[in-house]
């Protein structure tokens, strides 16, 4: 969310604009409306078909405010919506679904999983951790960074080792899956 202000005679003018997806919002106002005799409050929302439009678009909007002499106000960082926090959380139970059945398919079968596909697995929740902003706290960040590092050392050092990656890739499935079910219930309840 950017909030953009400008001071004119003694009214402060604002624009407020954030992006959800591939949806652009645009709200406009003034902080003393009763000093006009017209209300000028404008709501703004353009759908766009990709989100690097909704982003260019986005950056548009930034450089013609700060044209018009709009200064832009320093925000925290935004909290994710309930919506956001439901796809993320189904995105990361899904993972851990993965995780669990690639480690136990070299289990169950006689065939075996390429060392690149295992890294491969093992470096996607490493990515979504870093990627998740505020939705993971940092110590399951560092468990799925621990994850990753394991598997990498099991991959170059300890190929003798029959089944540690698939042990590897099971217990950060089940971690992942676990941890996730459990943040359920806490929001749920």
């Amino acid at each position: 969310m950017i909030i953009f202000r400008k001071q004119i005679d003694g009214l402060m003018y604002s624009w407020t604009i954030y992006r959800d997806g591939r949806t652009v919002h645009a709200s406009f106002g003034v902080d003393k409306p009763w000093m006009l005799d017209e209300d000028i409050h404008e709501n703004t929302e353009e759908r766009f078909s990709f989100r690097y439009q909704a982003r260019r678009r986005m950056q548009e909007l930034i450089a013609e405010k700060q044209a018009d002499g709009y200064e832009e106000e320093v925000s925290p960082d935004p909290i994710p919506s309930r919506k956001e926090k439901f796809s993320f959380r189904r995105r990361m139970m899904f993972l851990g679904y993965g995780l669990i059945g690639a480690g136990l398919f070299p289990i169950l079968t006689p065939w075996s999983l390429s060392p690149y596909v295992i890294l491969m697995l093992a470096v996607l929740p490493f990515i979504m951790s870093l990627t998740s902003g505020k939705m993971l706290p940092f110590w399951v960040k560092a468990v799925c960074f621990i994850s990753y590092v394991l598997i990498d050392i099991s991959y170059k050092e300890a190929l003798d080792v029959q089944y540690l990656d698939a042990g590897l890739l099971i217990a950060t499935g089940v971690f992942l899956y676990m941890y996730m079910t459990v943040k359920r219930q806490r929001i749920e309840s």
